[in-house]
């Protein structure tokens, strides 16, 4: 590999990284080059040596969504992925000429989403032939809409691929999201159903689209719906990543992973899912969690090896969450919700640490107002035992 001895040679001048992007997630796509852009941006780097990134998106034919990949090259000049493929390969053959090859990551430090401005070109409005697409199914994309992200199963079982049977605590029931959806429409909203296909169907609402089960999807339209949105509720999975992106806010129902959450954001607004100890009965406290080892947890077998329960909210509690979210869009929560807000982060923020800290910048991502005013009792006893 003469180039990469060549590079090795240089690195006292020139400093060469290879930026891989996860691109057959759509929501890795989505935020990995924006995050280490941003990284860029707010911590600047030193003189010397010169740092040239080589970027590479992987083949198209695993690429999560082209629409997207095409934006970012508008940003990002990236070599063929047969370039950055021969590198990778050579590096793996001859480690010591291995070129550096830095972790991206959806997350990032120095709360990028809320300090710096959006990296990735901003797509073109819906164009007259996307207006009449959507149109036939009954949306209209020039007037306000929320869109719907739930995670289920059946996205990897129509392609015939099996999920990770321990990652089935990720995926909710659609149905519950019904009561929630007929509320946002009696406020003068649309809500459309982003992702891919399943077996699961949104009910017909007047008002109400399932888009990720129509005829009319296209790499274009997922990246449009989820970027023009006025918020997102999601169970966290890929198009909300696309809506944090646009700097749109998402409420986020049950949030079981921690260290996967987007807590260095104040565009998502959260609501815990309830773990209960079936030994004594009892719910763990925000103190319990904290002093656990599922705090920092990223793999979901952790979560079923504990022998815990994970009760997920009913279609009557999601329904006040989505409209406690959209009268505080409307009108700023009060002071005493703030301390409170401030008491959650803050306890997060010690119990993660410098881990946390160098993942997540400063904890500020709000918790749920109603939620916590539902569940604060327990959840935010102090009193309550950390075993």
């Amino acid at each position: 590999m003469p180039i990469l001895a060549l590079l090795r040679m240089l690195r006292p001048w020139l400093r060469v990284r290879l930026l891989v992007v996860a691109s057959h997630r759509f929501g890795h796509l989505a935020l990995e080059p924006e995050m280490e852009l941003l990284r860029q941006k707010l911590m600047p780097r030193q003189r010397r040596p010169v740092v040239v990134d080589l970027w590479s998106f992987g083949s198209a034919r695993i690429q999560s969504n082209a629409y997207l990949v095409k934006l970012w090259a508008e940003r990002i000049h990236h070599p063929p992925s047969w370039v950055t493929g021969a590198l990778v390969r050579g590096g793996e053959l001859f480690k010591f000429l291995a070129l550096e090859r830095p972790s991206l990551s959806i997350h990032g430090p120095k709360n990028g989403l809320d300090r710096g401005q959006r990296q990735c070109p901003t797509p073109t409005e819906f164009s007259a032939e996307e207006i009449r697409s959507l149109a036939s199914v009954g949306f209209d994309p020039r007037k306000p809409y929320v869109a719907l992200v739930v995670r289920d199963a059946d996205h990897y079982l129509l392609r015939g691929e099996q999920e990770d049977e321990s990652s089935t605590l990720l995926n909710a029931d659609l149905s519950s999201f019904v009561a929630a959806s007929a509320y946002l429409v009696e406020n003068d909203l649309q809500v459309i159903r982003l992702g891919g296909p399943s077996r699961q169907s949104l009910p017909a609402i007047d008002g109400g689209v399932d888009y990720a089960n129509s005829a009319i999807r296209t790499a274009e339209l997922d990246v449009k719906l989820a970027t023009f949105c006025k918020f997102a509720v999601s169970t966290q999975t890929g198009p909300d990543a696309v809506v944090l992106l646009a700097r749109q806010p998402v409420l986020y129902v049950d949030v079981l992973r921690c260290s996967q959450f987007f807590f260095g954001t104040q565009l998502a607004t959260w609501c815990p899912m309830r773990i209960k100890d079936p030994s004594d009965q009892r719910f763990w406290s925000l103190k319990r969690l904290c002093a656990s080892n599922l705090l920092m947890a990223k793999n979901t077998d952790e979560f079923n090896r504990s022998g815990l329960q994970f009760i997920r909210s009913d279609s009557t509690q999601i329904r006040e969450y989505v409209a406690d979210f959209l009268s505080e869009l409307h009108h700023s929560a009060d002071e005493e919700t703030l301390r409170s807000r401030m008491q959650v982060n803050n306890t997060l923020q010690l119990a993660m640490g410098e881990r946390g800290q160098q993942k997540f910048g400063n904890i500020v991502a709000p918790i749920s107002r109603i939620w916590l005013e539902k569940h604060g009792s327990w959840w935010m006893d102090a009193s309550a035992p950390t075993k």
